[in-house]
């Protein structure tokens, strides 16, 4: 059995944005299931004990120019959120919960997420904004709110970081492949590559 495409993934992180279509489209060519582990990336540094890169100025000039470069490379339309760093919780919880009901919706949904925030300019540190996206239009907005908080959307979420931190993540997205990492979306040609050799 082939091993699944698993992407360690922060609803916070555009980088994971630009790479979530391209990466389903390799998925989809090679016959690969795309297993998607919406997590927190602070939390997983901290359970490293590393501090978010951004905090320096340094690295933080240089995120500023190189993701509007990456943007304009993958072809997405991006708008910097205000402000630049944010928790992600609720939209990580959300997608768990719902992840666990109904699997084959997971993909629009992390896509629609996604898109609030870096097409849209909608906080989704806001559950009404997250309880009204389009592709949750056919739900009780009050079922959506319950799965922000429930249980089932916190203990995935929190199983979620705890194997990212066992795996070895130190950033978003993080894509494993059997015992192949890959960090970052500009690794895109070299996942492609990969899975081209396996392929044959």
């Amino acid at each position: 059995m082939t091993a699944p495409i698993t992407a360690y993934i922060d609803f916070a992180s555009p980088y994971s944005y630009f790479l979530l279509e391209p990466l389903k489209a390799e998925a989809d060519r090679h016959g690969r299931r795309l297993v998607l582990r919406p997590i927190l990336l602070w939390a997983v540094l901290k359970e490293h004990g590393l501090t978010n890169p951004l905090e320096t100025p340094l690295r933080r000039a240089y995120f500023m120019q190189d993701v509007v470069r990456s943007a304009a490379f993958f072809g997405k339309t991006f708008h910097p959120p205000e402000p630049l760093q944010f928790s992600a919780h609720l939209a990580a919880r959300l997608y768990h919960a719902r992840e666990a009901r109904r699997p084959d919706d997971s993909f629009r949904l992390a896509l629609a997420i996604y898109e609030a925030v870096y097409v849209n300019r909608q906080a989704i540190t806001a559950p009404e904004v997250l309880a009204a996206l389009p592709v949750l239009s056919g739900d009780d907005p009050e079922a959506v709110a319950a799965d922000m908080q429930s249980q089932a959307g916190r203990d995935g979420l929190a199983a979620a970081v705890t194997e990212a931190a066992a795996a070895g993540v130190f950033g978003a997205p993080f894509v494993r492949i059997g015992d192949q990492n890959f960090f970052g979306a500009d690794r895109l040609p070299q996942i492609a590559w990969h899975l081209q050799r396996q392929t044959g």
